[in-house]
């Protein structure tokens, strides 16, 4: 199923907006990207495309069997911070950031705005392949509704 251009109005302008599952063909550890692309509208030529792949972690995190950032399963579109537990127990609190909430792409588009990304000046893609670290500099809105 094709995923379909959604609208987004931020700051008086309009974007059109979509989030797509997808998978690395070469990987370490783990084959899973969720895909952001927004456009402003009438700028079809200059998106930004945000790639969220779980593989970054290898680059971010210094030990993954402390925590982790988990990518769009099982859950499409959503990503979490998983931490293990001391006691072997199963988990009863994560961060959830849900990328098929408007809120959460809002905060991106005014994130990137100031940080780059300018789809009226520039006729190419805006691309960050590794956008899994800027969880931790975005203020996302958390949970999965």
């Amino acid at each position: 199923m094709k995923n379909k251009l959604r609208k987004i109005k931020v700051d008086n302008e309009t974007y059109l907006w979509k989030r797509e599952h997808n998978h690395l063909e070469d990987f370490e550890y783990s084959k899973c990207v969720e895909k952001v692309t927004i456009y402003l509208e009438g700028y079809k030529n200059s998106p930004i495309n945000l790639l969220f792949r779980e593989e970054d972690n290898l680059k971010i995190k210094n030990n993954l069997n402390k925590e982790k950032w988990c990518v769009g399963y099982p859950d499409a579109g959503v990503i979490w911070l998983f931490k293990p537990r001391a006691d072997k127990k199963p988990q009863t609190e994560n961060i959830h950031i849900n990328l098929n909430r408007p809120a959460v792409i809002a905060e991106l588009i005014k994130y990137f705005n100031n940080n780059g990304w300018n789809p009226k000046e520039v006729k190419k893609s805006f691309v960050i392949e590794d956008a899994l670290k800027f969880l931790d500099v975005i203020k996302l809105p958390l949970g999965i509704h």
